[in-house]
């Protein structure tokens, strides 16, 4: 976690986001790059190409002040850590995982704000897109999270083959505070005996493979059981104490159930503590 892109628009919760990177950068020693990204001025009808560039200028001289102005209310001058400030043009979204691509970015931190209804399709969906897209993995925080420790970390399965490469990831976090990661498996409570039986053999089966694979002793398996099929996610927050929450994201997902939007933004909404999205890999 050596390279951290920040994308923020100055709002609440990409301020709560700049503190837990910061948060981050300290323990591993990284660097943190400040990112917004904007819409240059190119329509032809509007003034000479000249005026356009005098206006794009004058643009992105407020918005780097905007974002010194940012950085330094956060940033303590007892902070050793090394910040930088980028601005970018749209397209947005293109924009951001391009940058990150090409500038060996590490990890991507974006804050999320919880909503209902139909706000849930209108707030935070820039994080929630970047994460369904991200090549890198993607750290969401949402805006009441307050930065205090992830010793304590879930990694829920649904047992994919990207697994080990996101559990490994996971660790390296959980490293930074001598912590620990705890991989979590929910099964419905209502399949037959048989299939139960089955579940369970697979779930051992898993954390049997990954524990020699891996090898860690701050690794540990859990299986839980719910009764709804659609109270999974409130199941797993209320049965295991953490402090961070990471999956490996795909299509058809453990949290598939959620069906207001995507996954990916349900889980952004819903979320009271960050959440790390783990690309396929």
């Amino acid at each position: 976690m050596k390279r951290i892109l920040v994308p923020t628009d100055f709002s609440a919760n990409a301020e709560t986001a700049f503190k837990f990177a910061l948060y981050i950068a300290k323990l591993s020693k990284g660097t943190i790059i400040l990112y917004h990204t904007y819409i240059p001025l190119e329509n032809p009808f509007i003034g000479d190409k000249t005026e356009r560039a005098a206006h794009n200028f004058k643009t992105e001289t407020m918005i780097l002040k905007k974002l010194h102005r940012f950085k330094n209310k956060i940033v303590k001058k007892d902070d050793v850590v090394s910040i930088s400030t980028i601005i970018g043009r749209s397209p947005l979204i293109n924009n951001i995982l391009g940058f990150a691509e090409h500038n060996h970015i590490d990890l991507i931190v974006m804050g999320t704000k919880g909503a209902s209804g139909i706000k849930k399709v209108l707030l935070g969906s820039v994080a929630a897109r970047v994460a369904q897209r991200s090549d890198l993995p993607v750290l969401l925080i949402p805006e009441k999270c307050k930065v205090k420790s992830f010793s304590q970390i879930v990694f829920a399965t649904d047992f994919t083959p990207w697994d080990e490469p996101a559990i490994k990831r996971v660790l390296s976090f959980a490293k930074l505070e001598n912590g620990a990661v705890t991989v979590i498996h929910v099964m419905d409570n209502d399949m037959n005996e048989k299939k139960k039986n089955k579940s369970i053999n697979d779930f051992e089966s898993y954390a049997f493979y990954m524990q020699r694979k891996i090898n860690r002793r701050n690794l540990k398996f859990q299986l839980i059981e719910t009764k709804a099929k659609d109270e999974k996610i409130i199941t797993l927050m209320n049965h295991t104490p953490y402090d961070m929450l990471a999956i490996v994201r795909k299509n058809k997902s453990f949290f598939h159930k959620l069906r207001t939007v995507s996954y990916t933004k349900n889980l952004a909404f819903m979320m009271e503590k960050p959440l790390l999205m783990n690309p396929p890999e």
